[in-house]
């Protein structure tokens, strides 16, 4: 595209001047309406470059990405990771408010010396009618520990079904 008039600016300085937004070549464009075509042709050849180098994504790309991350599962050993670094704050937060409180701390001991001094008694309770019960009914007792043991293992094989074996976990 070469200007056809001998007053006609040379392309490369009416391109110039338009980047630039002013200059005498871009006043005679106004005029001319070669220039003017040239000029929008020039806008019309930007845009659709502009459009060709940045494309839209597609209408269902939100979707398509959502069903691929709902398709693949977390990894466990970073769920893993992730719930003993939470656990470990926790504690963290609670022990620290336990060390810096001196009524929680005075608390604690008050706590832990009680269970000791009344453990003794309830742990010796609880053996004494462990004892009585074994002595009158071994048999039914071994039988309703069997099953309760055995009914939450077939539980809870049947709520993981296909899951990993414990190497693979």
């Amino acid at each position: 595209m070469t200007p056809t008039s001998i007053e006609c600016p040379d392309l490369e300085v009416l391109f110039t001047e338009l980047e630039a937004g002013e200059g005498p070549a871009l006043e005679h464009a106004e005029q001319c309406p070669l220039c003017t075509a040239i000029i929008e042709e020039h806008r019309l050849l930007e845009k659709d470059l502009c459009r060709l180098a940045d494309p839209l994504p597609p209408a269902d790309l939100v979707h398509k990405v959502m069903a691929r991350v709902a398709a693949e599962p977390t990894p466990v050993r970073r769920e893993l990771w992730t719930g003993l670094s939470i656990l470990g704050a926790s504690l963290m937060m609670g022990l620290g408010l336990l060390l810096t409180s001196d009524a929680a701390l005075s608390g604690l001991g008050k706590s832990v010396a009680r269970t000791l001094v009344g453990g003794t008694a309830f742990t010796e309770a609880l053996m004494s009618g462990v004892h009585a019960l074994w002595n009158t009914a071994a048999g039914p007792l071994v039988a309703l520990v069997a099953f309760v043991i055995l009914s939450s293992v077939f539980g809870l094989k049947r709520l993981v079904r296909n899951g990993p074996t414990p190497s693979e976990a």
